[in-house]
């Protein structure tokens, strides 16, 4: 009879705690579902005011290029008529 000095003792199961309450994992599904809605939304919310303020930025920075270029323009005609006086004004070398 080995098999009877074999057994040792083993701990009972535990049963789970519900803490004497039923769960109700439909409600509980439910929350969790209006959680991650919650979540989505706030997620969509975020990425408008983020697209946003990129769009912003896109406006800001596309007048601050058209605000260059009309500079850069306007140097380019100033270069082009000093270097027309300065050639008129310079002695010709015969």
């Amino acid at each position: 009879m080995m098999y009877a000095d074999m057994i040792c003792d083993v701990m009972p199961p535990i049963p789970e705690d519900t803490g004497g309450h039923d769960i109700d994992h439909e409600s509980m599904e439910t929350e969790i579902g209006e959680e991650a809605e919650a979540n989505i939304e706030q997620l969509m919310v975020s990425m408008l005011e983020e697209r946003d303020k990129l769009q912003e930025k896109l406006r800001d920075t596309e007048e601050l290029l058209r605000n260059s270029q009309h500079k850069l323009t306007q140097i380019e005609k100033d270069r082009d008529g000093l270097l027309h006086e300065l050639s008129s004004n310079s002695p010709q070398v015969g």
